[in-house]
Formats: structure tokens, sequence, C-alpha cells
């Protein structure tokens, strides 16, 4: 017999359902520890939860990621053929590219709040973010220097170092 279901009720992972953080736990993930924890947190967090716009939340995690990388592509690009030769300009430049990644992370926690709200509403388990947020502090100086490359640091910092 199935039991009734409200059509934007999220359908928690057994196995991952006790590890879904509010999504203000990513967002200030963005901030404080770079795009590569947020990312994939708040995709983790769709898939954990249940979430009736899982694949909603996935594209715009997909599209904040490729976003990045083609800014950072063409903001490389233009210091490369010098059309971008100050530094101030550059700065502005990547400057840009954060509030791309603050902006999508801000809307991808909009989508999925509304679903997280419900979550919680029905009794879904809330892990606490504060762990995952200390631990990215930790690792954020080991991920930022797999490489020097500056389209890898554009792409995985929190904002322009």
């Amino acid at each position: 017999m199935s039991g009734y279901q409200i059509a934007d009720e999220p359908t928690p992972s057994d196995v991952l359902g006790n590890a879904v953080c509010s999504p203000s736990g990513p967002l200030l993930a963005t901030m404080m520890c770079g795009a590569w924890l947020a990312w994939p947190w708040f995709a983790f967090n769709a898939i954990a939860m249940g979430s009736p716009t899982k694949r909603r939340e996935l594209a715009m995690v997909g599209l904040a990621l490729g976003g990045t990388i083609v800014l950072a592509i063409v903001v490389r690009a233009l210091v490369g053929a010098g059309i971008i030769e100050s530094a101030f300009v550059l700065q502005l430049a990547l400057l840009g590219i954060s509030a791309w990644k603050v902006g999508m992370a801000y809307a991808i926690s909009t989508v999925q709040t509304r679903a997280f709200d419900v979550y919680t509403l029905y009794g879904g388990k809330v892990a606490r973010a504060m762990v995952v947020l200390i631990l990215g502090q930790y690792l954020r100086r080991l991920v930022l220097g797999v490489t020097d490359d500056p389209i890898w640091q554009i792409i995985v910092s929190g904002g322009p170092s």
C-alpha cells in the first residue's frame, strides 16, 4: 500500500538522509572556503534530501561550474592577448567572476531552500554544517595549492586572491 505523498515533498535517501544540511551551509562555504566545496555540497544536499527540484539544482550547479570555467578562460585569454594590462582591470574581472559564483550559489540556495523547508516540516533530520565548514577551512589551502595555474585558482577559490 502506497502512502499519500505531496507532489513537492522531498523523498530523502535512506543512506544519505541524515547528512542533509541547511542550504545556508553551502552558501556560506562559497564565501569562506570556495566553490570547490560549495557546489558539490549543493549537489549532495539535493540528492540526499531527495529534492523534487533536484534536476534543476544539479543543472544550476553545472551552469555555475561551466560559467566559471568559461569566464576564467576568457579572462586568462584577455590577459594573454594584452587586452587586460592593468592590475586594477584584472581585479575587476576577478571580482566579476566572484560575483558570478556567489550569485549562482545564492540562486541555488534559494531553490534548494524551498525543498529544505518542506523536508524539515515533515521531520527530516538536519546535520550541522559547521563541521564541514571548519574542515573546508583546513582543506582550502591544500585544494588551492594543487596547482598554481590561474584558471584553477579562479575556479576553486571563494574570491580574488
